[in-house]
Order: structure tokens, then C-alpha cells, then sequence
């Protein structure tokens, strides 16, 4: 689903849950979604990262905008041969279009600073020079498996999601 804070927080509310009520191998977080709040997926993405656990992310079907961030997240990031990640600066709506000139300049820093969180998380963790992510940002960019691997987005491709089936369901097993 889409990036936004009720499904976000649900999300921290499980894994919190799961942290605290048994040991904890390692976790690992699947998402496809087409964005979202970037808010929402800056926090997402800073919670993954101070989890006193690995984390391993793993991308599928299309991961956009503010999903990237969460993707991101992961120490280990992998990706579903077919993944396409569409990567562009946020989209505002102002909500009171007659407001007065104060309350959109606060409105404008605001998003100023989602794109230069957004930047910097991209840049530190692709290993990418800030000035790149930037203008690659300005222009939109879609990446499919093999330029987001090159650019740093994942660390590795797999061809099947890594799920087994057991005798009550589904569980996770280690990606080939």
C-alpha cells in the first residue's frame, strides 16, 4: 500500500511487538508501494535503521518516492528481478490557497526540508555525491532492476521472493 502513517505506525506497533515479546532473528521487511508521504517514509526508514536488529529490506513490483526511503531502511537491501523504483522530488498540494503569505512560506520550508532529507538518505546510503541524487531528483527518474543495483538502491537481485511454504502457512527463508 501507499506510504502513509496509519499504515506506518500499525507497522512499528507489530515489530515493536515482536521485539519485545520473543527472540527476534533478523527482520525482514518486504514493500512495494507507489510512494506516499515523505514524512512518513523518512520515519519509517530512521525507525528500520536504529532497530537494535538486522534489518533486510527486500523491494518488488514498484518501489516510488517515499517507499524508496523505507526501502532504504535495510542494512541489506534486495530486490525482486523486475523491481522498478520511480525516484522524483515530492508533490505538494496546498491545502488553504488563500492563506496568508507567512503561512506558505512555512508551508514551503517545510518541503524544502522532505527534499533535502530525501537527498541526503538517498546520497548517504547509494554512496552517491548529493549534487547527482539532486538533479536526479529535479528530473525524475525511473530505474529498473539493473540501473538500481548500479546505482546503489539494492545489493542484490534474486528472481523469487523468498517464501516457503509450511504446513501452517508461510515462512520467510534465505534468499537464493
Amino acid at each position: 500500500g501507499d506510504v502513509e502513517k496509519k499504515p506506518a505506525q500499525e507497522a512499528i506497533q507489530w515489530i515493536d511487538q515482536e521485539l519485545y515479546s520473543k527472540p527476534v532473528p533478523p527482520l525482514r521487511f518486504l514493500i512495494a508501494s507507489s510512494g506516499g508521504d515523505i514524512d512518513t517514509g523518512t520515519n519509517l526508514y530512521m525507525y528500520l535503521k536504529a532497530l537494535p536488529i538486522d534489518v533486510e529490506t527486500i523491494g518488488f513490483g514498484v518501489v516510488d518516492a517515499a517507499a524508496t526511503l523505507v526501502f532504504l531502511g535495510g542494512r541489506k537491501r534486495i530486490i525482486v528481478d523486475g523491481c522498478r523504483f520511480f525516484l522524483h522530488e515530492g508533490r505538494y498540494t496546498f491545502e488553504q490557497a488563500t492563506a496568508p503569505l507567512h503561512s506558505h512560506e512555512e508551508t514551503m520550508s517545510v518541503f524544502r526540508r522532505n527534499l533535502h532529507e530525501m537527498i541526503y538518505v538517498l546520497a548517504r546510503e547509494t554512496g552517491n555525491d548529493t549534487e547527482v541524487v539532486a538533479n536526479m531528483l529535479r528530473r525524475s527518474k525511473i530505474m529498473l532492476t539493473a540501473e538500481a543495483k548500479e546505482f546503489g538502491l539494492c545489493h542484490e537481485v534474486i528472481e523469487k521472493l523468498p517464501l516457503q511454504q509450511q504446513e501452517l502457512g508461510f515462512s520467510f527463508r534465505e534468499p537464493r
